[in-house]
């Protein structure tokens, strides 16, 4: 084959040491029989300026995305060094009978999981479990910790950009990355004696706030009332539309619905407290941290005092036609289906959360006191409510006379 200095050969990506990469190709990543055994091995020849190099072993972890993720590891370390010499030298019986097994990426995750993400709140346990083992992380498995060099983070990030993933998805991907390695670094288990240089965090654009209008608000917790709801269905979706309204009229996020009990509604005074937030079963703090306080709205008290009338202290205030608590996904499942029926776009069950933020800005509310019911840590955060007071802003460019 005509192919010039710092290019991979046989089936592959064109590649040059210590120059990137210019295309991928097929893959060499093939199934053989050894010994009378089915295994997947790689084999993948490079020339460079010192000639040609061959890496043809089987996979050190046999299954097809393990094997193809150790390829593209092979193929960075080329385009970082120039050379595979040093990955198929095999370490000397002494060496091997000497020394350990030298960490490789799985270690690290392993004692992240069973060391920091105890103390992280179950939320945000959850998110980094299903990033771990999501398509973006299958690029490290099995590799060895002195691989996780700067040159092959930044090519994990381009074959990210190169997926399509959203800005958002892989400045995610980029913090767990970082959480993991500092766990194990310098200030933490020392396997690694520095950490690797980290590319720029991908930027990301203000979300917009996605809301529900009045109209469809009033849709979705009058529902049934007009008797064209099949029996069966009526006590599943008063039920739903309970939830939906502690959301749009008093603010609270999912978890804080879920977690609410009836020692937190006190109806005579019109207050309703929020102490904890329910994730995947348990109960923690809130995102902010603390305990916040919110008047009950009069639509609202019409809805939870027939509700909370023969319940008990540590009773949940919200819970599914069974009597069972609600899941992680459980209301948002139920207003989606709510959605479906009324005909009524989007189902974003945080757009009534941002019903209730929107609606006071636009009467008038100051953000010191929007912040306070809304839970939020920044200021920041609740800047953005101010943003859809059409009126203030129509109001503000009326000065131009």
């Amino acid at each position: 084959m005509g192919c010039g200095p710092g290019s991979s050969v046989g089936s592959g990506r064109s590649a040059s040491p210590r120059g990137g990469s210019d295309r991928w190709l097929a893959m060499a990543v093939t199934r053989r029989t050894v010994n009378g055994k089915k295994v997947w091995a790689i084999d993948r020849r490079f020339k460079g300026a010192g000639g040609e190099e061959r890496y043809r072993r089987a996979a050190q972890v046999q299954t097809k995305p393990a094997a193809e993720a150790e390829e593209r590891r092979i193929i960075d370390y080329w385009i970082a060094n120039g050379t595979i010499v040093p990955l198929l030298l095999p370490p000397s019986k002494a060496t091997k009978e000497a020394s350990p097994r030298s960490k490789c990426w799985d270690d690290a995750v392993e004692h992240f999981e069973a060391v920091v993400l105890p103390k992280k709140k179950p939320s945000t346990r959850k998110g980094y479990r299903a990033l771990l083992k999501g398509p973006g992380f299958k690029r490290w498995a099995g590799i060895s910790l002195d691989l996780l060099t700067a040159a092959a983070i930044n090519t994990w990030d381009t074959d990210l950009v190169k997926t399509g993933m959203a800005d958002s998805t892989r400045r995610n991907q980029h913090i767990l990355l970082r959480a993991v390695l500092k766990s194990i670094g310098p200030n933490g288990e020392h396997w690694l004696e520095s950490l690797p240089e980290y590319p720029t965090l991908p930027k990301v654009g203000e979300a917009p706030l996605i809301t529900v209008s009045i109209d469809d608000l009033s849709l979705l917790l009058s529902e049934g009332q007009n008797g064209r709801v099949k029996y069966c269905q009526t006590k599943a979706i008063k039920a739903a539309q309970l939830a939906m309204a502690i959301a749009a009229y008093a603010g609270l996020r999912a978890g804080e619905v879920r977690a609410l009990r009836r020692k937190d509604v006190d109806l005579e005074r019109g207050i309703l407290t929020v102490r904890v937030a329910r994730t995947a079963g348990e109960e923690s703090t809130p995102k902010s941290k603390h305990s916040r306080t919110i008047p009950i709205a009069r639509p609202l008290h019409a809805l939870l005092q027939p509700r909370c009338q023969d319940l008990k202290a540590e009773d949940h205030v919200c819970v599914m036609a069974s009597g069972e608590p609600w899941g992680d996904q459980g209301i948002l499942s139920a207003l989606k289906r709510a959605c479906g029926r009324l005909t009524i776009e989007g189902s974003r069950y945080h757009g009534l959360r941002h019903f209730f933020g929107i609606t006071l800005v636009q009467g008038g509310v100051d953000l010191r006191t929007l912040q306070g019911l809304l839970g939020h840590e920044d200021i920041k955060t609740t800047a953005r409510y101010t943003r859809f007071d059409d009126k203030r802003a129509r109001d503000a460019v009326a000065i131009f006379g």
